[in-house]
């Protein structure tokens, strides 16, 4: 795993796993938060340029399909460029539709999921593989 794979992996995974934490002790949090971003297209805007330049910034310096972890932190980096041009794109009334085919109020802790195993996935590979391989390496050169 390259140096920019590991600390990618630690930085998503982190933010993931405590961003899915958060929004299940906080249940009714994301209830309330995706309406108003919806109701203040300002708020829409920044959330796109900021998700927009994050996921560009990844896939610009790390496009790496080459092992698992790798391959989770580009998709991850696509999704996020994606997520943010159709932010900043997209009417308000379309992001409105969109939590109403979702019936996103009902359903919101389920979509907390995938990020959460995306991100266990992610800390895990960045961070305990590391120590693993370092055992490895220092076992080896054991006489």
């Amino acid at each position: 795993m390259s140096p920019l794979t590991r600390y990618l992996s630690r930085l998503l995974g982190v933010f993931l796993l405590v961003t899915a934490v958060s929004e299940w002790t906080q249940p009714g949090l994301l209830t309330v938060v995706a309406p108003a971003m919806v109701d203040q297209p300002a708020l829409l805007w920044v959330s796109g340029i900021l998700t927009f330049a994050s996921g560009l910034a990844i896939v610009l310096g790390h496009n790496v399909w080459g092992d698992p972890a790798a391959a989770v932190v580009s998709l991850l980096g696509w999704m996020m460029t994606i997520k943010g041009a159709a932010l900043l794109l997209v009417p308000a009334a379309g992001w409105t539709a969109l939590l109403g085919a979702m019936h996103y109020p009902s359903h919101s802790g389920v979509y907390t999921i995938i990020p959460a195993l995306a991100g266990g996935y992610l800390t895990y590979s960045g961070f305990a593989r590391q120590r693993q391989q370092r055992a490895g390496r220092e076992s080896a050169q054991r006489p």
